[in-house]
């Protein structure tokens, strides 16, 4: 494990990816040769949630890992216009570690701003249903389909919470314009009860991994072929480091080989920002990830628990000290180890939150630790 942080070292969520970083670099003898590449991160200030994050911070953040990023975007009043030019800017001054994508409102000029964008460099599109208050089968959203398919350029489109199903209207739209990669955000949790069973063979329909939840994830990798899974973290919303430990845990649970996990890694997306046909690295593993013993999975309700309250706005210390008590497992027990794994985690999470580290957005410092806390609970068997 590695060595506490001194408090004066405490001052941001950089410090936080540092105090994660172990838990990534014990899954690295088991990923293989991968290059990460983070599909999904924004840049701005104008986002009405508060957030703001910059293009040094986003660089550096990628570096915890030394990944590259694809980055969009925060929501913006108006139009996109001037924050798109800074993610062009942000990304010529990164030396290849930040990827541009426009982001644009289709009742706004949506398809005018992505064809001036695109034109001056973006290497694809950003369409968010929820903030931008549209829906995916909108006439307006064709034309910007249309557009994309014609040059292959790769769509991102939020399917997370806070918005109706939209899996039907991806599905027709993907079938309708095969040059565009359609890329469901979020694990597409608003549709993956049922689109699994319709997405494998649709080659030009991806999802990526930017959420928090190891049971989620545990699903997306066991039902969705590994071709059409994207590695991405959300960030700041999430933590690209934290992403890669709770992700490529589960990928590893759900069984993927070194070659499924390269893919999903950064391989796919590396493939469809040029335009070249998605490899196809074989069908959904249709496994069931071995679950925690009956210790642990007391350790990870409650420290889903305190998740689900952090990330809503509400405390969750009662939540957090009921699961540091319950990983007090006998030293001879066998989920011994990843208790004392998750103590661990719990501690610096105390440590970071009591450095009072600066807030600029909705999630509050340092919960991306729990997330990776619980996907040590929910997934023990991994170092």
């Amino acid at each position: 494990m590695a060595a506490a942080v001194e408090p004066e070292q405490r001052a941001g969520a950089l410090t936080g990816d540092a105090l994660m970083h172990p838990w990534f670099a014990a899954l690295r003898p088991y990923l293989g040769d991968i290059r990460l590449f983070d599909a999904h991160t924004h840049l701005g200030c104008g986002d009405p949630d508060g957030s703001c994050f910059g293009a040094a911070e986003l660089r550096a953040a990628l570096g915890v890992v030394d990944a590259r990023g694809v980055v969009f975007p925060l929501a913006e009043p108006g139009t996109y216009a001037a924050a798109n030019d800074r993610m062009l800017a942000a990304a010529e001054l990164a030396h290849g570690r930040l990827v541009p994508f426009c982001r644009v409102d289709p009742r706004n000029g949506g398809l005018h701003e992505a064809e001036r964008a695109v034109g001056l460099g973006a290497a694809g599109i950003k369409l968010h249903p929820r903030a931008e208050r549209f829906r995916l089968g909108d006439p307006d959203v064709r034309e910007i389909l249309a557009f994309a398919d014609e040059r292959r350029l790769p769509i991102i489109v939020h399917a997370g919470r806070g918005i109706p199903s939209l899996g039907r209207d991806a599905l027709a739209l993907a079938r309708v314009y095969p040059g565009a990669p359609i890329i469901l955000a979020h694990a597409s949790i608003t549709d993956l009860a049922w689109i699994w069973r319709e997405a494998a063979g649709q080659r030009n329909l991806f999802f990526d991994t930017a959420w928090w939840n190891t049971a989620d994830q545990l699903a997306l990798f066991s039902l969705i072929p590994p071709g059409q899974i994207l590695f991405a973290s959300d960030t700041p919303y999430g933590r690209t480091v934290a992403a890669a430990a709770v992700v490529l845990r589960a990928a590893l649970a759900a069984g993927l080989s070194r070659e499924q996990i390269a893919s999903v890694a950064g391989g796919q997306i590396e493939r469809l920002l040029t335009g070249a046909e998605p490899l196809d690295v074989g069908p959904a593993p249709m496994t069931t990830a071995p679950g925690p013993g009956p210790l642990l999975e007391r350790v990870h309700t409650l420290l889903v628990a305190a998740a689900a309250r952090l990330t809503a706005g509400y405390p969750a210390h009662e939540f957090l000290e009921l699961a540091r008590l319950a990983c007090a497992l006998p030293s001879d027990h066998p989920d011994a180890d990843a208790a004392a794994s998750v103590r661990a985690l719990l501690d610096r999470h105390a440590a970071f939150v009591a450095s009072d580290p600066p807030r600029r957005g909705p999630r509050p410092p340092g919960v991306h630790m729990i997330f990776v806390a619980a996907a040590v609970a929910r997934i023990p068997v991994l170092p």
